[in-house]
């Protein structure tokens, strides 16, 4: 049973999500023509505006309910997405640098040398992978970033969620044992793990000027690699970002909720950002816009980060 202590309303912020490919011009928009067919040729940000656009909350509700694609490609690539994920998780060999998945906008998967799991990992189906995690992260309490059907599987399974408001059997494991709190002293929202080759360090953000201490931050180290991923991140929320194990290789970031993209990249200072969240079906207003992708994406870059890209449903990013 979950016993939710934040609020479960539903996001106010401006979601989005794009492709790899993009990486090659944060701002052309049309870049090519079509040999002999008369029109510009779309980039990975148009197409997947359109795509997205043309799916309502109301046909992403009732594919979430029957999982009828309903002829629609952003449909369609979220179910591929899926089955991508699931098989190159469980074939993947993974050495020193952790495999990293995309599976839709905030929800990604991880696997190292011995551990596989999940961050915000929203999908459909996403409890059949519940037999496959080790754990999962969730960075807050909005049903865009967690499903109680992936929390009952692993709940039920004594499986560890760490999340800042649920009950669950591992964290309670946690609690008992005593490495509840970092370095054995109270920090508000400041919790540190380790689980198999995984060392996870929390600490609470703002996801907006109204929310605030909402969200959880989680920062991952693996052997030398480390992680960063930021959730649902608003505006003023800059100075709470940071990291005790240095830069991280990887931060995993949204730009949509009121945050300045630059002063975050530039206190955080990753090695690679990448942007997850940018085409959030579920929401009828409020959705990332297309000159804003390009232009978030201009500002961490001029911030110091050359390597900043778009993680596409399905993409593996590491």
């Amino acid at each position: 049973m979950t016993r939710p202590r934040g609020s479960a309303g539903r996001e106010r912020c401006i979601m989005g999500e794009t492709r790899r490919e993009f990486i090659v011009s944060a701002t052309a928009g049309v870049v090519s023509a079509l040999p002999g067919a008369g029109m510009a040729a779309e980039d990975s940000i148009s197409k997947w505006q359109r795509e997205t656009d043309a799916v309502s909350p109301e046909t992403y509700g009732s594919y979430m309910r029957d999982g009828d694609t309903r002829g629609f490609a952003a449909l369609e690539n979220l179910e591929a997405a899926f089955e991508k994920v699931s098989k190159e998780a469980v074939n993947a060999v993974v050495k020193d640098v952790p495999a990293v998945w995309s599976v839709y906008n905030m929800g990604y998967v991880v696997k190292t040398r011995e551990s596989l799991f999940a961050i915000d990992l929203v999908h459909r189906r996403d409890f059949e992978l519940a037999p496959m995690f080790d754990f999962t992260l969730i960075t807050h309490n909005h049903n865009d970033h967690w499903r109680p059907e992936l929390y009952r599987a692993m709940n039920g399974s004594r499986k560890t969620v760490i999340s800042n408001f649920l009950d669950n059997y591992g964290t309670a494991d946690w609690r008992k044992s005593g490495r509840w709190f970092e370095n054995g002293g109270y920090v508000r929202g400041v919790r540190q793990f380790r689980i198999r080759d995984v060392e996870i360090r929390t600490s609470l953000i703002d996801h907006n000027e109204y929310l605030i201490d909402f969200t959880t931050a989680f920062e991952i180290r693996v052997g030398n690699w480390t992680m960063y991923h930021t959730g649902d991140s608003g505006r003023g929320t800059e100075p709470k970002l940071g990291t005790v194990w240095g830069r991280p290789d990887l931060w995993l970031f949204f730009p949509g909720c009121g945050i300045d993209a630059a002063a975050a990249a530039g206190r955080v200072r990753p090695k690679k950002c990448v942007f997850g969240h940018m085409w959030e079906l579920s929401h009828a207003t409020g959705r990332f816009t297309e000159p804003l992708i390009r232009k978030q994406l201009v500002s961490v870059r001029e911030a110091g980060c050359n390597d900043v890209s778009l993680a596409y449903w399905g993409d593996r990013i590491s």
